[in-house]
This record gives C-alpha cells, sequence and structure tokens, in this order.
C-alpha cells in the first residue's frame, strides 16, 4: 500500500485521462464490437464510475469530492450526448443514473473505510 501512496500524482493524473479516454472509447464503439455487451449495462456503468472516482480521488487530492463528482457526472452527460450522435447508440437517462449510483457507491465505501 505504501508503494501505492508513493506514485507521483502526475502518474495518477495521466493514469485517470487515460481511462477516462478509455471510457469513452469503449462507449462510443458499436454494440455488436463491445466486449463488455453480455455483462449487464447499469452494472458496468456503475462499475466503470466507481473506478473512476476512485483514480479521480487519487490523482487530485487537493479537488473537494463534490468537484471530482461533479465533472465526472458531465462527462458522463457528455457520453450520451455522443452515443446519440453516434446513430448507431442511444442517449439513455437511466445510463446517467447508473452512473450517479456508482459514484454514490464510490463515496459511501470512503466513509466506511
Amino acid at each position: 500500500m505504501s508503494q501505492l501512496l508513493a506514485i507521483p500524482p502526475l502518474w495518477l493524473q495521466l493514469a485517470f485521462f487515460t481511462a477516462a479516454a478509455f471510457a469513452l472509447f469503449m462507449a462510443l464503439i458499436p454494440g455488436q464490437a463491445d466486449p463488455m455487451r453480455f455483462m449487464n449495462d447499469k452494472l458496468t456503468h456503475a462499475l466503470t464510475f466507481i473506478v473512476l472516482c476512485a483514480m479521480a480521488d487519487r490523482a487530485f487530492p487537493a479537488v473537494a469530492l463534490a468537484w471530482k463528482f461533479s465533472a465526472l457526472f458531465v462527462f458522463g452527460v457528455f457520453i450520451e450526448i455522443c452515443q446519440k450522435m453516434t446513430g448507431y447508440r442511444k442517449f439513455s437517462v437511466g445510463d446517467i443514473i447508473a452512473n450517479a449510483v456508482g459514484m454514490t457507491t464510490y463515496w459511501v465505501i470512503t466513509l466506511l473505510i
């Protein structure tokens, strides 16, 4: 655990933005090309946003959690807008709610730890 705490913030920030870009890429590929298509879509959204929250929390320790949540929420809405623009994906309020559930789950876990 002490080795994880020694990782420079710049590397954590790079890892976070890489993960966010990967999440955007996975959200925009056609459904039949998605390797996660057999997993429940809402569960995938929630798990993705738990991980993104955890990474953002470590990468930006000086930023309040509320700001990180707000930025990730907007990112989730942006993903849905991009999906609507593809023509082969759809905008889903349910996906946005699943993202928020993932972020809330991360917040609860941090409170319990």
